[in-house]
């Protein structure tokens, strides 16, 4: 389904779900989406597969090297771990290389994977990831990013501020997808967005929330169980958190950007 960014008098139109589905008719590797795995624990081995299957270009942030390496090493027996690494091998290893495990990066380098140092302190290992996606895959359009926000909090904030900083400021041709074990979370442009939300499929809940973290925003929404119009929303005011989806389809209207936050169903 193709995106158009969402600009003042504007409407795009998303399928929430698109990147978690296993069905062959919507799923396949495409040369517009890039995957970027964080260093956060990753316990979901199915949740993973299909993020990374969804993408033709899948960097590794530093540490994230260790965290798929040890995903597929608690999930396969050793007969068949050599096998399921080689199959999930990513494109790249990206950063400045501070956090990855020597085993790990020697076994990565066996079997041919590209790791890169930046050594670049003022600058963020996801930074350096999305700068490597645009210059390698410069036909990219969404970049999946698998992380947590279940650690310190000034990490959680800091990541989303960068995923706005870098689709906002630096690359507003991409659409990020923030993919944490809980939820999936996507930036809403100045505009109207209508998100597709098939609850049937059992991928999502009807959980959302729209958070206005980058400052303050009057939203429309239709499709929820407490729709709103033109309804002025900021941090230390009122906030539609704890909204349930309630039809096929959500509609977004806002004047600035907003997260949009979907809780998802462990499949």
């Amino acid at each position: 389904m193709a995106i158009q960014n969402g600009t003042a008098g504007h409407t795009s139109k998303i399928r929430l779900t698109k990147f978690l589905e296993s069905d062959p008719t919507h799923m396949s590797e495409s040369p517009e989406v890039a995957l970027v795995i964080l260093n956060s624990p990753i316990d979901d081995l199915e949740y993973f597969r299909r993020l990374f299957d969804h993408a033709s270009y899948r960097i590794c942030v530093d540490g994230g090297a260790n965290r798929v390496h040890d995903l597929l090493l608690k999930h396969y027996p050793s007969s068949e771990y050599h096998a399921a690494l080689a199959h999930a091998l990513p494109s790249a290893i990206h950063g400045d290389l501070d956090s990855i495990r020597e085993d790990v990066r020697v076994r990565y380098e066996e079997l041919g994977v590209s790791i890169t140092q930046d050594p670049d302190q003022y600058s963020t290992d996801f930074g350096k990831a999305v700068k490597t996606i645009a210059a390698k895959m410069p036909q990219v359009r969404d970049v999946l990013v698998l992380g947590s926000l279940g650690g310190r909090v000034d990490h959680g904030i800091g990541l989303l501020h960068e995923i706005y900083r870098q689709q906002k400021y630096h690359h507003p041709e991409l659409r990020f997808w923030f993919l944490s074990e809980a939820s999936v979370t996507i930036l809403l442009r100045p505009g109207t967005t209508e998100i597709v939300t098939p609850l049937k499929d059992g991928l999502i809940t009807p959980n959302i929330g729209i958070l206005p973290l980058y400052g303050k925003a009057v939203i429309s929404i239709e499709g929820c169980e407490w729709d709103v119009t033109d309804w002025p929303t900021e941090l230390g005011s009122q906030l539609s958190t704890s909204n349930h989806i309630v039809s096929d389809q959500v509609s977004v209207t806002t004047d600035v950007d907003v997260l949009f936050t979907a809780e998802r169903k462990i499949v």
